[in-house]
C-alpha cells in the first residue's frame, strides 16, 4: 500500500478505535467513510454501511434518503408517509481494494453485486446489511411518486489505492455498466467511476478538515463586541457564489455534512414557503428582492476572515436557512448575478454560545396562511370602510 495511504489509513484506525479489525476491513471502512461522509448529514455508522466478509463483491453500501442513511425498510416506511412529495433518494456501492492497480476481474464482480441488487427476484445475497438495505429500496421504489423526478439515483465507485489511468478494458466496462443500470430505466443519474488513491486521500482529508471557502461581499457590516462572539458579520453576496463556492461538492451534489447541527431537514420544493422562494428565484422582478424578502443564512465557523471585500470561512456549519439554501441549490440553473442572498457570519468556539445560536435562530412562532390575508389591499379597505361606523 502506498505510504501516505497507509499513514491517512492508521490516523483513521486510531480514531475510530478499529484496531481489532483485519487490515482488509480496515480499508473497506475508510473508503466507505471517505465516499459517504459528504452525501450525509449526519455522522457515519460503519457498521451499518460495510458489508464485511460475506458480501458478493460490494464492500460498502448506504440508501441515502434526504441525505440520511437509511438502514431498513421499516425506517423508508417512516419517511414516505410523511407530506413531503419529493423525497431524494439515492442508493450508494462502494468496492474497496488495496492494492495498487484496477484490476478488471474485481471490477466485473463489483459490477455484477451492483446489478444483482437491483434485478434479482429473490435477492439471494447473504450479507445482511445488503438485505437490509434491498428492503429500504423496494419501500422506495413502491414510492416513486414521492421521489423527485420519479426515480432515484445510484452511485458505484471501485476504490484502490493505485492511480486510475483510464484503460480501455476498464472504461468498456465501466461504460457498459452505467449502460445497463440506464437500460433498466429505475434512475435518473447515474454515476460510475474509479477512485484512486489521489480521490481517496483528498475526499478523507475534507471529511475531517472541514469546508474551507471563500466568497465576494457585495456589502458587509461588521457586529459591535458581543460576548461569547469573536466576530460576527451581516454580509450580503451573489446567490450563485454562494452555491457554487460553499454548497455544491465536487460532484456536484449538495453538500449535506455542511446541515449537521441544523434542526430541520429539508421539507421539499413543494413545501409553501419553499414554492415560494422558488418563485422568487425565478421571477425577473422578485429576484431583485430576495436579500429583504428571505431571511437569508446563519453559518457558524471557528475560523472566519475578512479580507478587503472578500470572506474567508472554513469548517462552517449552517444552523439556519437549510431550506433557502436548498431551494437555491435546486434552482441555481436559474440563478442571475442580480440575485443576492444575505447571510450572517458569525466566529465563536464556544459550545454552548454555538448551541444557543442553533437554538435561537430556529425558534419562531408559528403564523396561520389565513392571517397574511389581512395584509392584502381588499382587507385593508374592508376594515377602513367598517371603521367608518361607530360601535
Amino acid at each position: 500500500m502506498h505510504r501516505i495511504v497507509a499513514s491517512h489509513l492508521n490516523s483513521f484506525v486510531g480514531e475510530y478505535a478499529l484496531e481489532a479489525d483485519n487490515p482488509t476491513l480496515q480499508f473497506e471502512k475508510f473508503a466507505n467513510y471517505a465516499v459517504l461522509s459528504s452525501k450525509l448529514a449526519s455522522s457515519i455508522e460503519l457498521d451499518d454501511v460495510t458489508t464485511g466478509e460475506d458480501d458478493d463483491g460490494t464492500a460498502g453500501i448506504a440508501v441515502i434518503i434526504n441525505e440520511e442513511h437509511i438502514v431498513s425498510a421499516e425506517d423508508a416506511e417512516s419517511i414516505f408517509t410523511q407530506e413531503r412529495r419529493n423525497n431524494d433518494v439515492e442508493a450508494v456501492f462502494v468496492q474497496a481494494k488495496t492494492s495498487d492497480g484496477f484490476d478488471l476481474g474485481d471490477f466485473l464482480k463489483f459490477k455484477e453485486s451492483v446489478l444483482r441488487f437491483f434485478t434479482q427476484e429473490p435477492y439471494t445475497a447473504k450479507n445482511e446489511i445488503q438485505q437490509d438495505a434491498r428492503s429500504a429500496f423496494d419501500v422506495a421504489i413502491s414510492n416513486v411518486p414521492k421521489i423527485r423526478h420519479g426515480k432515484p439515483s445510484v452511485g458505484a465507485i471501485f476504490v484502490t489505492t493505485g492511480t486510475y489511468a483510464a484503460p480501455e478494458a476498464l472504461e468498456t466496462a465501466r461504460k457498459e455498466m452505467i449502460k445497463q443500470l440506464e437500460t433498466s430505466g429505475l434512475f435518473q443519474n447515474t454515476d460510475v467511476r474509479f477512485m484512486g488513491r489521489d480521490e481517496l486521500i483528498k475526499a478523507w482529508v475534507a471529511s475531517y478538515s472541514g469546508i474551507e471557502a471563500s466568497l465576494v461581499m457585495n456589502s458587509s457590516a461588521s457586529l459591535s463586541e458581543i460576548a461569547g462572539i469573536d466576530e460576527a458579520y451581516l454580509v450580503v453576496v451573489k446567490a450563485r457564489e454562494y452555491v457554487e463556492n460553499l454548497l455544491v461538492s465536487e460532484d456536484g451534489s449538495i453538500r449535506g455534512q455542511l446541515f449537521e447541527e441544523n434542526v430541520r431537514h429539508f421539507l421539499g420544493s413543494e413545501n409553501p414557503v419553499n414554492a415560494q422562494i422558488a418563485e422568487t428565484i425565478t421571477d425577473s422582478d422578485g429576484r431583485t428582492r430576495f436579500p429583504v424578502l428571505n431571511n437569508g443564512v446563519t453559518l457558524v465557523s471557528p475560523d472566519v476572515r475578512v479580507q478587503g471585500t472578500t470572506l474567508h470561512i472554513s469548517n462552517f456549519q449552517i444552523v439556519n436557512g437549510c431550506q433557502t439554501s436548498h431551494v437555491l441549490y435546486e434552482n441555481r440553473n436559474a440563478l442571475t448575478d442580480d440575485l443576492m442572498v444575505t447571510l450572517k457570519v458569525v466566529e465563536t468556539t464556544d459550545e454552548d454560545v454555538f448551541s444557543e445560536l442553533v437554538r435561537a435562530t430556529n425558534s419562531q412562532s408559528k403564523i396561520e396562511e389565513s392571517q397574511f390575508l389581512s395584509l392584502s389591499p381588499i382587507a385593508k379597505k374592508v376594515e377602513e370602510y367598517f371603521n367608518t361606523y361607530e360601535g
